[in-house]
């Protein structure tokens, strides 16, 4: 499988580039055009390419971040097994503690593939009068 690199020398394969990509660029077009984050995805298909995932649902029964992001994971690990996925990734809001009196607030990119473990990745974010501002991504090691 080709090698490629997208993220401050991590090296990863396609599979995984193309979704952290995809994922990125989802997430800051969402928080610039909302400035809201809510629990959304991406998987490649079997001929790898890369598709949206999202949870349809009904405004008046807005199920927990927590159950979006459930049915969305067992989704792609059925789809996995039944093989008409390779891969996948989830994205949801998280608060990373960088020290005790700093907090981030990220849309967390947790891609799934069982050919290559991946680091977390972190996309920082603020919100202000003025608008939403996305800073530079970063990855923790699982």
């Amino acid at each position: 499988m080709q090698r490629a690199t997208y993220y401050k020398g991590i090296e990863m394969n396609e599979i995984n580039e193309k979704l952290l990509e995809h994922c990125d660029e989802y997430a800051t077009d969402m928080l610039k055009e909302t400035g809201e984050s809510y629990p959304f995805g991406a998987y490649i298909d079997t001929i790898d390419n890369v598709h949206p995932l999202e949870m349809e649902f009904d405004p008046k029964n807005m199920p927990k971040v927590g159950a979006v992001i459930e049915g969305l994971q067992k989704y792609c690990k059925e789809e996995i097994a039944a093989e008409r996925m390779k891969a996948f990734a989830i994205c949801y809001e998280a608060d990373v503690a960088l020290s005790e009196e700093e907090i981030l607030t990220t849309v967390c990119i947790d891609i799934q593939n069982e050919e290559e473990d991946t680091p977390l990745f972190y996309l920082p974010y603020t919100k202000s009068e003025l608008g939403v501002g996305v800073k530079e991504m970063f990855a923790v090691k699982r």
